[in-house]
């Protein structure tokens, strides 16, 4: 499952367990998740094409803090990403409200998919032309990015977590992303296997593209996730975003992808 930042933030990852009395009274956590994706999505957007990705992610949790880095390889691409992200939970009863901030290092942004083809052939032309389309490709063409961000949302609903996360760039091509999504976690067997489905809509205010401000994306898709000991968990997904009217003027089309991975957590 394509995790966002805000989404690591949230705690919503597919390795997610009941506390024990032990963490409980913890006052800090860190884990570790690698694996592979068939493709890199985000939001909506298809940023390695059908070689995928290998990506890793360590986090680091004191109080009511959270630090993450995140990191994306392609395979067979030449997609690299890194991300470095903070954020502080606040929780009032059932509800929480997370801001936070998040830093996008590309050291070799290239364009894939349809995309990179047709700039490979158009050569030096997209020199040329590089002013005028940058607004129009949001952050493909920077190598880094600065983002705000806040997330709301409630453990009120049992196996439910309803949430709303607003995203605001604020280097390449100003503009903002809203995520309302549903994620599940729904024991199927004790506290060994649990089934992770999730859906989300996707709204772009200048974050994808800044011809259209409205419907971005579709997306839905689910995770079972299998605890093999206290501190480590295996995971394996499928997802499939719907292109909707801003991905589609941007030549982005439906995507579906796999995903699979280990995680160490203490």
């Amino acid at each position: 499952m394509e995790r966002s930042v805000v989404d690591e933030t949230l705690g919503l990852q597919p390795d997610a367990q009941p506390a024990n009395t032990e963490e409980m009274a913890r006052k800090w956590a860190a884990q570790f998740t690698t694996g592979w994706e068939s493709r890199h999505v985000h939001y909506g957007v298809d940023e390695t094409g059908p070689g995928g990705a290998y990506v890793n992610e360590a986090a680091v949790q004191v109080g009511g803090f959270d630090f993450s880095v995140w990191n994306g390889l392609g395979l067979g691409n030449d997609f690299l990403e890194w991300d470095f992200t903070a954020a502080y939970e606040i929780a009032v009863g059932p509800v929480f409200v997370i801001p936070g901030y998040n830093f996008r290092y590309f050291p070799a942004r290239s364009e894939t998919g349809g995309e990179s083809q047709a700039h490979e052939e158009h050569g030096e032309e997209e020199e040329q032309h590089e002013e005028e389309a940058e607004p129009h490709s949001g952050h493909a063409h920077n190598t880094h990015g600065n983002e705000l961000f806040v997330s709301f949302g409630t453990t009120a609903v049992p196996y439910v977590i309803p949430s709303a996360n607003f995203i605001w760039d604020l280097n390449n091509n100003p503009g903002g992303f809203l995520e309302l999504r549903l994620d599940g976690d729904i024991p199927a067997y004790k506290d060994v296997v649990n089934l992770q489905p999730y859906a989300l809509l996707g709204l772009n205010f200048g974050y994808n593209t800044s011809d259209y401000y409205g419907w971005n994306n579709f997306q839905f898709g689910g995770q079972v996730t299998c605890r093999i000991c206290k501190w480590l968990s295996v995971f394996a997904g499928v997802n499939y975003s719907v292109a909707l009217e801003a991905l589609q003027q941007t030549g982005q089309e439906n995507v579906a992808w796999a995903n699979v991975g280990l995680n160490f957590a203490y």
